[in-house]
């Protein structure tokens, strides 16, 4: 019997007596009450069910994700094969190609050999775009073959874009001084008209020029006050490059690079901590939990150094200017401060031999240091420098720039200082025991920015992987972190 059948008669049935009535109707309010039950509690399921949901998602915003689900969805994501051309030169002199050392730790871009470079929807990444276009030229021969094309067939730009369209070029530069718009043009008058132009990208550590800090520092030095606004890097506006050189802005994208995390240095770090503070960073790696117990671990060690630049005017006289500068400056406040612990020195290795090599002594200054200044050189922006400091749970304090890395806010994972006073008076601020809380939660947030957004492959993906439906008016097209845009610091 059910609620839906309780009481019906088919006219057929022997009359009922008014108590076996009765009792039949309190037996479908019982059972019309039992179902009432599993519903709601069907109903409270669910909203507990919600409730739950939104917990976890704004956990999410306030904390690393879970590294067991994360990999769980980019398992599920597709795979994207990837060749890296290098050069005979190249191999002869091992040079570390920039993205695709460190690509074997992408679960997402899947490392392919010669034999397999002509394949549909592989990513082609190369540095020397003169010694790739013979090689392009092959490939797109035998692309239009299996479409059952050919060159003489005479074919519109459009056409060549949709063979293969999965195919992507990238053509990338990591030196100071950028492509220049000579490389625009040789890539879209040579490369485009064999294949198109939708699958040409670029990819730059140089999206800025015009940076002129020996000028600032020199008129400091004979009494001016200017301002660094002056002296800074304005963004190159390669939406105007296109139409001066009379290029087809369809032809190429352009994304910025910065320089990664070195991971001998991360490597160093967990040593470090493993064999001085018994931290077994083996037994740690493997959850987005763990890494985030070490580096608040790292964050709130007992630093004993307050103030470092890691700098001084014995390591460097060749475009130096402002880092001399910064750190005499910085020297000179032991004076003015004598409670403040400030060292100047080197540690470790400089110049080439450092960015080849780590010494202990680098290491254990920067997890002995609460506060890291840096200067970039004079004329470009961008060292490895910062994502080093950035590890070491230290919060830094940077000099200005026009584009930053990903992900990298001003007083929430580092901190910006915009002359020699402002300088001060934020080191006087965060070296104050009532600050030392948001110093410390500062210096975690760098850290965990560096590894889970500046590791080789990170950007690898970002840059490779992108849908490119976003760019800005100077025709950038980094994916934007903040408010929707990706846009250069203006200073005043």
């Amino acid at each position: 019997m059910t609620a839906s059948n309780c009481g019906s008669s088919n006219g057929r049935s022997p009359p009922i007596s008014l108590t076996t009535l009765s009792r039949v109707l309190m037996v479908c309010i019982f059972v019309a009450s039992l179902q009432s039950f599993v519903l709601l509690s069907k109903i409270t399921s669910v909203d507990n069910d919600v409730n739950t949901d939104s917990n976890k998602i704004l956990k999410s915003l306030s904390s690393p994700p879970n590294n067991n689900a994360a990999t769980a969805i980019r398992t599920q994501q597709k795979k994207h094969s990837l060749y890296c051309h290098i050069t005979q030169r190249q191999r002869m002199e091992k040079i570390k190609h920039f993205l695709c050392n460190g690509w074997n730790e992408s679960d997402r871009l899947i490392q392919v050999e010669e034999a397999h470079m002509h394949d549909p929807d592989v990513i082609w990444v190369t540095s020397e775009f003169k010694d790739i276009a013979p090689l392009v030229n092959t490939s797109m021969q035998l692309r239009l073959e299996r479409h059952g094309k050919r060159f003489t067939d005479n074919l519109s730009q459009h056409e060549l874009d949709d063979i293969d369209p999965g195919w992507k070029i990238f053509i990338y530069d990591i030196s100071d001084n950028g492509i220049g718009n000579g490389w625009l043009w040789n890539v879209n008058n040579t490369i485009s008209p064999m294949v198109g132009c939708k699958r040409i990208n670029f990819l730059t550590r140089t999206a800025q020029k015009g940076r002129h800090m020996m000028k600032w520092v020199n008129e400091l030095k004979s009494g001016k006050n200017p301002s660094i606004a002056m002296s800074l890097a304005k963004p190159v506006n390669f939406t105007n490059i296109f139409e001066e050189e009379k290029l087809n802005p369809a032809c190429a994208s352009v994304q910025r690079l910065s320089f990664h995390v070195r991971e001998d240095i991360k490597r160093a770090i967990d040593d470090y901590m493993e064999k001085k503070h018994n931290y077994n960073s083996s037994i740690a790696h493997g959850s987005s939990q763990d890494d985030s117990d070490l580096s608040y671990t790292i964050a709130h060690l007992s630093r004993p150094i307050d103030v470092r630049t890691f700098w001084n005017e014995e390591a460097c006289n060749t475009r130096c200017s402002l880092r001399n500068f910064v750190s005499d400056s910085v020297s000179q406040m032991a004076v003015k401060h004598p409670e403040i612990k400030i060292n100047t020195d080197i540690a470790g290795y400089i110049r080439g031999r450092g960015r080849r090599r780590v010494h202990r002594a680098y290491i254990r200054g920067m997890l002995g240091t609460k506060i890291i200044v840096l200067a970039q050189r004079d004329k470009w922006e961008d060292h490895l420098r910062l994502d080093e400091a950035l590890l070491s749970g230290a919060l830094v304090l940077h000099d200005p720039q026009t584009y930053w890395p990903h992900k990298m806010i001003d007083g929430i994972n580092f901190v910006v200082y915009h002359n020699i006073t402002d300088l001060e008076s934020k080191m006087l601020y965060y070296l104050n025991p009532i600050n030392d809380k948001e110093r410390m939660a500062i210096g975690q947030r760098g850290r965990e920015l560096a590894l889970n957004h500046h590791r080789l492959w990170h950007q690898a993906e970002r840059v490779l992987l992108n849908d490119m439906s976003y760019h800005n008016e100077y025709g950038l097209y980094n994916k934007p972190w903040m408010n929707g845009e990706y846009l250069p610091s203006f200073y005043q």
